[in-house]
């Protein structure tokens, strides 16, 4: 057999064809001074910091809008339970009521009677709405 040279190589198989097969060529790749490359880093790092303050200052703001959105929530939500207390206050006692807190005055002093009980209901009632 001869030697076809360095670049002869005996293909065998499909598609082989006798065309001179190429060396291993870098593709289009490009050589840049380190300083170059140095610069376009600084300038993507200077860029992404910068997107990234913006984007840190905007979830900034978006949480202030949410912490005064719960705020103001809360508040009404106390407001609405202060308004229930005044309005469950301002309603008339069951006669259930009446009845079980009489029982209990009765039961820690027996000198009461019940027509004492009701004088001073009475009175403390009508000295509220006069």
């Amino acid at each position: 057999m001869e030697d076809g040279g360095a670049f002869h190589k005996r293909l065998v198989g499909i598609g082989v064809s006798h065309k001179k097969p190429q060396e291993n060529v870098a593709g289009n790749s490009l050589i840049l001074p380190k300083e170059v490359m140095e610069s376009i880093k600084s300038v993507v790092v200077a860029d992404v910091q910068k997107e990234l303050s913006a984007e840190r200052e905007e979830i900034a703001k978006e949480k202030e809008a949410h912490a005064a959105r719960v705020a103001e929530m809360e508040r009404a939500t106390k407001e609405q339970e202060m308004r229930g207390d005044l309005e469950t206050q301002k309603e008339p006692m069951t006669l259930d009521v009446i009845s079980s807190a009489l029982a209990q005055l009765q039961q820690k002093d027996p000198s009461l009677t019940s027509k004492m009980i009701a004088k001073v209901i009475v009175a403390s009632a009508t000295s509220n709405y006069v």
